[in-house]
């Protein structure tokens, strides 16, 4: 069984009461302004005039140049999709290229793009932010930190930043690779209780680089006090560099200012008042989901839920939960599809779609859908028509009859369709004038479906027989409130290492990943698929190997053993109450 708890739990505060002059702070700030870091710490001290003029005309030519004014601009509590002339969130998303934001050799245009957009309200399951995401976690350097590029050395700033975009886009505190770096922020500590930015260019301290490690360490919840070093704590190191005229100094040693002495001091106020980024989250509304399935020339590509709001949008984000390659050009008629995988339009065939069966007169792009729209994508030709197939009972004993009937849509109705292909395992049965096939299975899940030439493959159904070829693991988790037999043909057998998954304790937002190892012992080599019954938690948001579990599918040879990677996610907007919650994760198989 899968169990979660979902408890919300109210965090103390983490405000440090540091000792600091914050009158002559704020003065300092509101004189050097025109920046938005400024504007941050400004809306940290609850100042009620801040100057915004500075973020009404942000012309960038960087995916970084729009992030910081985005994290400013809602701190005060505007919007920057409609602050300015241009909206700033969408101008962020149009540098997403190449599975990560902006320069593909940098990594602070991705934490901080996901910090941003996070900050707008942008969901975490975002295929931008997923994207930034794994495109970060795959730069991680063996010490555990990370650096300014995908080839640098890891420095603290880039790492502290990286946690915050990590923890903003859901990833659980305790997960190994925040652990990790973890730790190097905390062996990058002085005895003068600060940190350095990278030992290539010195070992002093500084207040930006310790600002920046308070901010994540105030994002995992650990008090910054507690990491003493000879007595001195990171809290005391900034408090000792902030100068007379109110400014923080760079380093102990610095004696003046200078042109960045406004941004180190807005770093260090937001570190000193407890605080880190992104500093608010807009509550936009939930984004809506619709039901998909993309029909590829060979098999099912894709199918499950995903947000749009255009019909050629669900093929964008249904790649981030099935992990396929497309292609769209850009035309005089508008964008079109152009290939998912190898199947690329030419000829006579191409990538078309229906919406609740029909075909709109409209390109995918400029379909809006609708509340309950269902989107169906194929590849084949302009005529096709949908199928769809039923089965009388989907869950019979060994040997009893299951009546499978396949059906086209035409002006409207459903007729049946003779001479349509109907699969179940590795056996094949051509319906007859009344589109029906009877079937009489062995113990086993099968998965039925039907295909004809000229036709769209159907939708596809999972019919069980008996106690089937499956082994099945309990899953649990804890939300917070947040505030086999033998046929006479090759046996099927496997083993599940264990029967029970327990993701503990998990707030909406975040998520956890466990693995389970599933073991060959019988006499064929297997093909296996996977069901989640129960909680529609875990049957909307479980993936299998960084797929939808609808989309998991693996192959087993005969003696030889496979690890699954098994993760929940909370949606940030989870609203279906806190408490435990269970479903069950079945595997089944067929001989290959």
């Amino acid at each position: 069984m899968l169990i979660v708890t979902l408890l919300f739990p109210v965090f103390p505060s983490l405000e440090t009461n540091a000792i600091y002059n914050t009158s002559t702070a704020q003065d300092y700030l509101i004189e050097n302004s025109d920046n938005p870091w400024s504007t941050m710490a400004l809306s940290v001290l609850g100042n009620s005039s801040i100057p915004t003029e500075h973020l009404t005309f942000v012309s960038g030519t960087d995916a970084i140049d729009y992030a910081a004014p985005i994290l400013a601009i809602i701190a005060i509590g505007q919007n920057p999709r409609t602050f300015a002339s241009i909206d700033y969130v969408a101008t962020l998303k149009s540098y997403h290229s190449e599975n990560q934001i902006g320069d593909s050799v940098l990594l602070n245009d991705d934490c901080f793009g996901i910090l941003a957009l996070i900050s707008a309200g942008e969901s975490s399951d975002d295929v931008i932010i997923v994207d930034s995401k794994n495109f970060i976690f795959s730069h991680q350097n063996s010490d555990g930190g990370w650096g300014y590029s995908t080839t640098a050395g890891s420095d603290t700033n880039m790492t502290a930043s990286a946690i915050l975009a990590l923890i903003s886009a859901g990833v659980d505190s305790a997960d190994s690779r925040i652990q990790n770096a973890l730790s190097f922020l905390e062996a990058s500590q002085n005895d003068d209780g600060g940190f350095y930015y990278n030992s290539a260019f010195g070992s002093d301290s500084d207040s930006s680089s310790t600002a920046w490690v308070i901010w994540a360490l105030n994002a995992l919840s650990v008090d910054p006090n507690s990491l003493v070093k000879s007595d001195n704590t990171p809290i005391s190191y900034l408090e000792s560099n902030q100068s007379d005229q109110g400014f923080f100094k760079y380093q102990n040693s610095s004696t003046e200012e200078d042109s960045f002495s406004a941004v180190t001091t807005a770093y260090t106020v937001i570190a000193l008042q407890g605080k880190k980024l992104p500093l608010n989250i807009v509550a936009n509304d939930v984004p809506e989901k619709f039901s998909f399935r993309i029909e590829g020339s060979e098999e099912t590509v894709c199918l499950g839920e995903v947000e749009g709001p255009t019909a050629l949008d669900i093929v964008k984000n249904a790649k981030s939960i099935c992990g396929f390659t497309y292609e769209i050009k850009d035309t005089d008629w508008g964008p079109y599809l152009k290939r998912i995988n190898a199947d690329e339009a030419g000829g006579d065939s191409g990538w078309l779609y229906f919406v609740n069966n029909i075909s709109p007169s409209v390109g995918a792009a400029s379909y809006e859908l609708q509340s309950d729209d269902s989107v169906l994508w194929y590849y084949g030709g302009f005529d096709w028509k949908p199928t769809r197939l039923s089965l009388s009972a989907e869950q019979i004993d060994a040997n009893q009859s299951v009546t499978a009937t396949v059906e086209i849509l035409s002006d409207s109705l459903w007729i049946p369709l003779a001479d349509a292909s109907v699969y179940f395992g590795v056996d094949t049965i051509v319906t007859g004038d009344n589109g029906q096939v009877g079937i009489s299975l062995q113990d086993g899940y099968y998965k039925v479906y039907a295909e004809k030439q000229g036709y769209i493959r159907s939708n596809s159904t999972l019919l069980k027989v008996g106690q089937g070829a499956n082994s099945s693991v309990d899953l649990t988790v804890t939300v917070g409130d947040g505030d086999g037999s033998d046929d006479g043909k090759d046996m099927i057998s496997f083993i599940i290492d264990t029967d029970s998954l327990d993701f503990g304790e998990l707030d909406p937002g975040s998520s956890a990943s466990r693995n389970i190892t599933i073991s060959n012992n019988g006499s064929s080599n297997i093909h296996m698929e996977a069901l989640v019954e129960g909680d529609s938690l875990f049957s909307e948001n479980l993936d299998l190997d960084n797929v939808s579990w609808k989309n998991f599918e693996t192959d087993i040879t005969q003696s030889d053993s496979q690890t699954v990677d098994v993760e929940l996610s909370v949606p940030a907007n989870y609203s279906d109450g806190s408490g435990a919650k269970s479903a069950q994760l079945t595997f089944w198989a067929v001989a290959q």
